[in-house]
């Protein structure tokens, strides 16, 4: 059992937060709104408790304790219809949450040249589902204190082996949130969750607070701020299933299949392939665990 100040926490991952069309594919990364207030309204009840991630890094910077089953929600890149109809949600529950912003994308009305849903930018889905934010709802949101707004460069762009070009872009994204938002110091997740030594390093000369991977991990107490990793959230998750990733279980059968895939990578799939692993995983974290051990 983990002493109080040796605490690991989550940090959640999402993207879009849209209501599915009729007859249309389904938005890619997307978390339908009543799915949304499900999980976080499932993980309250369960004793979860929704810290800000400036707060979380506050307390690792001082070494204060962070609380049993706390939580961080994150959202990359910055849809519109996170404030549409995730913020609307935030606000009820009182959960606070980090906008990881693409800001060269703010006020435009095209899609993200990096999102693979083939439906972005037709006119026969809501344009929330694609659209990036707008300024203005980046202040409204912020302004009511819930919100936090950080970095996910201004391009979005795969940066590994190209440390000067990231400088750059990065050196643009700090300059939007501190020009158009009063944001210094910002946190940051890298694009894509992808990163090397060099772009590791950039970071931590750039003055953010943090960088963030999508490494599927908890953040343990001697992990490294600036490669923390995050629990990525889709909409197949219930809230039973995000309570099981968030109490570990997640993070040490993940560990496991990387170990087996070297031990045997011409043996059966990981778990993660294998079919109806999240059932039983919900239903009995033990019997999960004998599923994928040799």
């Amino acid at each position: 059992m983990h002493r109080q100040q040796d605490n690991p926490f989550a940090i959640l991952m999402y993207h879009r937060v849209a209501a599915q069309t009729a007859g249309v594919a389904k938005p890619t990364w997307n978390v339908p709104p009543d799915r949304f207030r499900r999980q976080l309204e499932g993980l309250i009840s369960r004793g979860y408790r929704p810290w800000s991630l400036r707060q979380t890094l506050a307390h690792r910077r001082t070494g204060k304790p962070i609380p049993a089953r706390t939580f961080v929600v994150t959202f990359d890149d910055g849809y519109e219809s996170v404030y549409q109809n995730a913020w609307p949600i935030l606000k009820e529950l009182s959960v606070p949450a980090t906008m990881f912003l693409v800001t060269a994308y703010l006020d435009t009305d095209r899609p993200f040249s990096f999102d693979d849903w083939t439906m972005a930018g037709s006119a026969c889905v809501p344009a929330a589902a694609w659209k990036p934010l707008t300024t203005a709802q980046c202040v409204e949101m912020a302004r009511q204190g819930l919100v936090e707004l950080g970095s996910h460069t201004h391009t979005h762009a795969d940066f590994r082996g190209r440390p000067e070009e990231f400088r750059r872009d990065l050196a643009r994204s700090l300059e939007v949130l501190r020009n158009s938002f009063g944001v210094e110091r910002p946190t940051f997740a890298f694009p894509f969750g992808q990163f090397d030594n060099d772009l590791i390093a950039v970071s931590r000369a750039s003055g953010v607070l943090c960088a963030l991977t999508a490494e599927q991990e908890l953040v343990a107490p001697h992990s490294d701020s600036f490669t923390a990793g995050r629990i990525y959230v889709d909409g197949g998750d219930t809230a039973a299933r995000l309570a099981w990733k968030l109490n570990g279980w997640y993070t040490t059968l993940r560990a496991i299949g990387r170990w087996l895939r070297r031990r045997r990578p011409t043996g059966p799939a990981p778990f993660g392939q294998r079919k109806g692993h999240w059932q039983l995983a919900e239903q009995c974290p033990a019997a999960a665990t004998r599923a994928i051990t040799p």
